[in-house]
């Protein structure tokens, strides 16, 4: 038999023993460590490829509730039946009534009231209202203005001639509530056509004299017959009022042919005194003529003294021409004028406006008297 050479067998090495802990070192406390990723067993492990994990499968869909297919959405959506309202208990139910009806009374007695109160408001005057009344800026309280009648076969008077047909005494701005006039309009009589006589009577005043009259009264309409109408005055009793020149002013009114004057005059319980002369010409341009004159260089013995005055924000009136004029002289809390006056020319009429008034005349019933009786006469 041969003997076959035995391979050498590799000496076993000694196991690594650990080296003995000092004695004199104390023994180190747990350290954690933080979880970490597995290492792999090789770093040859890094290059292999990785594979991703299957993806967990879908939970199954729920089964649908059983039923009628076309109703499976609404018992999809039904609430459970833990859900339910509870039952309402019938006291607290009567109770909730009650409530509603309590505050349904008080609503409609808030209705009620609010109703009420609003009708007391709108109801009087607001000057009645105690804490609603405006402080008065002295204005009169008039009556509704009318236009007189017109006589047979006469109409408006129309421009450029302007001639009013009307009886003059009626287009005077009747007195005030405050002056003790009505609040109701003035009645008018019936228009009459002219007598024989009331026309001889205005041809012999048209004629230029030194005294030349107005037209008398007819018989159908006479001064008296019915309260608050203006009464009919010679053109020169105007002529005692001027303080200027009184001849010169005679001579513009005779060579204008003044043919009617009438006047009104009244004192408010504030105390001011007004007074409204008519005066009617012959013909349009010799109405102007004698207006250009009067504003310009007449002079009234209750005014002596004025200057012009602004009426740039005052209402127009058509086919009236406008001149005011308020005094030197100061009076009043305000220091208002004691006077002003206004010249008035429309058509064939020229309107003088006086207002004096020792306290002062204020200004907002002077505009208002004069823009009133400026809308008779347009």
């Amino acid at each position: 038999m041969t003997d076959q050479p035995t391979a050498a067998q590799p000496e076993p090495q000694p196991e690594s023993q650990p080296a003995p802990a000092s004695p004199a070192a104390a023994p180190a406390a747990p350290v954690s460590v933080p979880p970490q990723a597995p290492v792999p067993d090789s770093v040859w492990a890094r290059d292999a490829p990785v594979v991703p994990e299957a993806p967990a499968p879908a939970p199954a869909p729920a089964p649908a509730p059983a039923g009628d297919p076309a109703d499976g959405l609404d018992a999809f959506y039904a609430p459970p039946a833990e859900a339910a309202a509870p039952a309402v208990d019938p006291e607290v139910r009567r109770a909730r009534r009650r409530a509603a009806v309590r505050w349904g009374c008080a609503a409609a007695v808030f209705a009620l009231a609010g109703t009420g109160t609003a009708l007391a408001v709108t109801a009087p005057e607001r000057t009645d209202i105690p804490g609603l009344a405006t402080a008065s800026d002295g204005r009169y309280t008039f009556p509704a203005l009318t236009l007189p009648p017109l006589p047979a076969g006469q109409g408006v008077p129309q421009s450029p001639a302007r001639t009013h047909h009307a009886d003059l005494r009626y287009l005077v701005l009747p007195a005030p509530k405050e002056a003790g006039g009505a609040r109701v309009p003035v009645p008018f009589p019936s228009p009459a056509a002219p007598t024989a006589s009331a026309s001889a009577d205005a041809t012999a005043t048209a004629a230029p004299t030194p005294a030349a009259t107005a037209p008398a009264p007819t018989a159908a309409a006479p001064a008296t017959a019915t309260p608050g109408f203006a009464d009919w005055v010679p053109c020169d009793a105007f002529l005692a009022e001027q303080q200027g020149d009184a001849a010169k002013a005679r001579m513009v009114l005779n060579r204008d042919v003044c043919v009617g004057a009438t006047v009104r005059e009244w004192t408010a319980s504030d105390g001011t005194r007004t007074q409204i002369r008519l005066l009617r010409f012959d013909s349009t341009s010799e109405s102007w003529d004698a207006y250009t004159w009067l504003r310009g260089k007449g002079r009234l013995k209750a005014v002596p003294d004025s200057d012009s005055a602004s009426t740039k924000d005052w209402d127009t009136v058509e086919g009236v021409s406008l001149t005011a004029l308020n005094g030197t002289k100061k009076g009043g809390a305000k220091n208002d004028p004691t006077g002003r006056i206004a010249y008035l020319s429309a058509g064939d009429v020229v309107g003088i406006v006086t207002m004096t008034n020792p306290g002062g005349v204020a200004a907002a019933p002077f505009r208002q008297v004069v823009t009133l009786q400026a809308d008779l006469l347009s």
